[in-house]
């Protein structure tokens, strides 16, 4: 049986794009840039919103925040295939160029992988009970503030902490190595320390790259024991396309040259040689600095060897 609707009325979604439009076209582009942020998984995907979190648009740009920088340097390769989408979501020219925001949003990392999960604390905390001391000392804490509405207030939150940090005890959470925060029994830190000390790791192997260009996993690990070969590879990435884009093709005898190809093909200085060099920038030519006059250069007028030797006549 069809549904039947009470006349002279409209559905909700004819009623709100016309009563949007008529508000302004300020209200209205408001409207559009928090609608693309909030819909950002619909947009580029879970696999990217994981990730990458879409921060705020301002003037046609879309800011945007990752904790990894490998994620970086992968949004910079999609970045006209993420505007198009934006826009085409939009139905309109919302978003010009993609930028990244220094912080925002560390928030949206730890909700991904939450301390508490698994953990029904509605219905564990009120058998908690805490001991006369223990709510002793938290009135003591609260007894400065001179605002009784306030004073119980914060008497409230405190003691449901209180409730919380026993509870959590009870199952096994310990105190962050590098605060006082608790954190799961299987954890080391707790997500923010966890965090910053990813990317300590990162900072030391970027580090240690600098100083030996060629280094493999095995040098590095006994350098820095906690890198993993993922995270190695994501720093040499980042550190071979930062050289890539100072080195000109017709320079292969520069030191930034040789530098470049040190650590792209994991050759020490002993064994480098012009025609590894050669070979290794006409790979990466296309990641290159380019000078306005730069030209297109074929391979065998770059490369001299490999070419079929034709008998004399």
């Amino acid at each position: 049986m069809p549904k039947t609707m009470i006349p002279y009325t409209e559905p909700a979604a004819k009623i709100l794009p016309r009563t949007i439009h008529e508000l302004g076209p300020a209200f209205e582009h408001r409207y559009d840039c928090n609608r693309v942020l909030y819909h950002w998984p619909d947009i580029v995907g879970p696999a990217i919103a994981h990730s990458v979190e879409a921060v705020r648009i301002i003037r046609e740009t879309l800011w945007l925040y990752t904790y990894d920088a490998s994620w970086r340097n992968q949004i910079a390769y999609m970045q006209t295939q993420i505007i198009e989408k934006v826009n085409q979501y939009a139905c309109q020219q919302l978003v010009k160029e993609l930028r990244f925001a220094r912080a925002g949003s560390e928030l949206k990392w730890l909700r991904s992988t939450p301390m508490d999960e698994g953990v029904d604390y509605a219905k564990l905390l009120p058998k908690v009970n805490l001991t006369d001391e223990e709510i002793a000392a938290i009135r003591e804490q609260c007894a400065h503030i001179e605002s009784e509405a306030l004073r119980a207030s914060c008497f409230r939150v405190s003691l449901k902490q209180a409730k919380r940090e026993k509870l959590q005890r009870s199952l096994g959470y310990h105190k962050c190595q590098d605060c006082n925060t608790l954190c799961e029994p299987q954890a080391k830190r707790c997500p923010s320390c966890a965090l910053k000390h990813r990317q300590a790791i990162r900072v030391a192997i970027r580090r240690y790259l600098g100083d030996i260009p060629w280094a493999r996993y095995a040098e590095v690990k006994n350098e820095i024991p906690e890198a993993t070969p993922e995270t190695l590879a994501s720093v040499r990435a980042t550190y071979i396309r930062e050289l890539s884009s100072e080195v000109l093709l017709s320079e292969p005898d520069s030191m930034k040259a040789k530098v470049l190809t040190m650590a792209f093909r994991c050759v020490p200085p002993e064994q480098l040689n012009e025609e590894i060099i050669r070979r290794t920038l006409w790979y990466l030519r296309k990641d290159l600095a380019q000078p306005e006059e730069w030209k297109a250069v074929r391979r065998y007028d770059y490369i001299p060897w490999g070419k079929k030797k034709h008998p004399s006549t």
